[in-house]
């Protein structure tokens, strides 16, 4: 569902879907919601498409961005791509990052801060 909403709005914002685009919606549709890095996505990426380099996946990715269809944040010197862009909760630990989606928290923090909530990343131990 993620990459047809992507597709559409690309198409809208008159973007070709060229078919190294399209594979990079395919892995992000696969594993965004494992929050990977864009190491991760370039590696697999280059799988299908061994001369894409990492500036063209960057690029894209921003573009991605630009249009709402993802957010960046950095975790251990990484870019981590989150294609959750609804408000919630980033629980982190050693292992794996986990979507937490509960209003009453965010509400909370909108109200104490006066500022809309993205999301929010929580370290665990």
């Amino acid at each position: 569902m993620w990459k047809e909403k992507a597709i559409e709005t690309l198409r809208k914002k008159g973007y070709k879907i060229t078919p190294q685009r399209l594979k990079l919606l395919q892995i992000l549709e696969e594993i965004g919601k494992t929050h990977p890095s864009l190491r991760e996505v370039h590696e697999k990426l280059r799988k299908e498409f061994p001369t894409v380099s990492f500036s063209t996946l960057y690029s894209n990715v921003i573009t991605l961005k630009e249009l709402g269809l993802v957010e960046l944040f950095s975790l251990d010197g990484e870019t981590r791509i989150e294609v959750n862009t609804r408000p919630h909760i980033n629980i982190i630990d050693d292992k794996r990052i986990i979507d937490i989606n509960d209003s009453e928290i965010i509400e909370t923090i909108e109200r104490k801060t006066g500022r809309k909530v993205k999301f929010i990343n929580v370290l665990v131990e």
